[in-house]
């Protein structure tokens, strides 16, 4: 009977022992996880998303802030926005025409359309608190469906479910633990095409700037002759984007951005992609498009907001400017950029916004 006892008692303290050692060496690695110097080493971060993109983008936008003080203005969007508009050539320009040097940061991600937009919107302008949201965007964004692939899995991430007020462990710990989001860029490390992935990981957290402009090395071909909707290659293009329709989900999801900004204290600036004129072959026409934009104009201004149509800055692009018919390249960035900051001290004016604020996160 007291050997018995003895053995419970030993495999007690072992019990023990283990779980006090495993907290310990969880607190040693998260002590050492906040250290500065780690981030210098590594200062890759993850928190589990499966599109480390989004991840970069969360991340470089944190540093910034840190860097900074704060962002007064934000660019948020799709991979238009990600390749195609460089904040800082926006706040040189501005800060020319005004003598003021707004703090931005370009927040676009590839593969987001409106609707996780809206809820990535919402935890933006509840962090940063930017005095100016400026949401780009062009008529692919209010396909019905278009974009679901991406949008099930993203919004079912744990991690962001915990950031929209689900609570779960498998949320929280990624958002609060500092050694747990050093390792997670590494979790699939045992995968044979781990190598690869993690390269192209790298190089796209490198190319990525302070700001958050990836900029696309490349060049389109024949963007400006017209789709054929005869040939094989176009027939996807054609039928994704054919007998287009404005969803009416879609425009509750630019109205869930509308009325969070606004209560929130945050302008919106809604801004058309200038994608090349060639792209409206796929939608219908220019008169489809007409549509499009005394649609989304007229549902802007009811709800708040401002809007800029494409052709404000189309015509300063050069067609080798363009990466496809409507992403553009690091050649043609600079040119809306400019134009885009140009705008952007107009609309200030106009509205009579102070484009500075303090910014810092809670």
């Amino acid at each position: 009977m007291k050997q018995v006892s003895a053995r419970k008692k030993s495999f007690w303290s072992l019990l023990i022992l283990t779980v006090t050692f495993i907290i310990a060496l969880a607190m040693i690695l998260e002590l050492l996880a906040r250290m500065p110097w780690l981030e210098k080493v590594s200062p890759y971060r993850s928190v589990g998303n499966f599109d480390y993109q989004f991840e970069i983008k969360w991340f470089r936008l944190q540093d910034y802030v840190k860097n900074h003080g704060g962002v007064d203005i934000i660019f948020l969007g799709s991979s238009l926005v990600n390749t195609g508009i460089d904040p800082d050539v926006v706040a040189q320009t501005y800060y020319q025409q005004t003598g003021v040097h707004p703090r931005m940061f370009n927040f676009g991600v590839e593969g987001m359309t409106i609707t996780p937009n809206s809820v990535i919107a919402k935890l933006l302008l509840e962090r940063y608190h930017p005095a100016l949201l400026i949401y780009v965007t062009e008529m692919r964004d209010f396909i019905a469906g278009l974009g679901l692939e991406y949008e099930t899995p993203f919004l079912g991430d744990p991690w962001l479910q915990y950031q929209t007020g689900h609570f779960s462990l498998a949320g929280w710990l990624p958002g609060h633990s500092s050694a747990l989001q050093h390792y997670l860029p590494f979790r699939n490390w045992a995968r044979s095409d781990f190598p690869a992935t993690n390269a192209l990981y790298l190089e796209r957290y490198q190319e990525t700037s302070a700001s958050g402009y990836e900029p696309d090395k490349g060049i389109g071909v024949n963007i400006d002759i017209p789709p054929d909707p005869n040939d094989p290659a176009e027939g996807k293009n054609f039928k994704d984007y054919g007998n287009y329709q404005i969803a009416a989900s879609r425009l509750n999801d630019l109205k869930s951005i509308l009325d969070f900004s606004n209560k929130q204290g945050t302008s919106v600036w809604v801004v058309e992609m200038p994608v090349h004129p060639t792209f409206y072959v796929y939608v219908g026409g220019e008169k489809v498009h007409q549509q499009f934009q005394q649609t989304i104009s007229a549902f802007v201004s009811t709800n708040g907001g401002t809007f800029l149509p494409a052709e404000t800055c189309l015509s300063v692009i050069p067609l080798n400017g363009r990466s496809n018919r409507w992403h553009l390249n690091y050649l043609g960035v600079p040119y809306f950029s400019k134009c885009l900051g140009g705008q952007l001290a107009s609309f200030v004016n106009q509205q009579h916004i102070n484009p500075i604020t303090s910014g810092a996160s809670r």
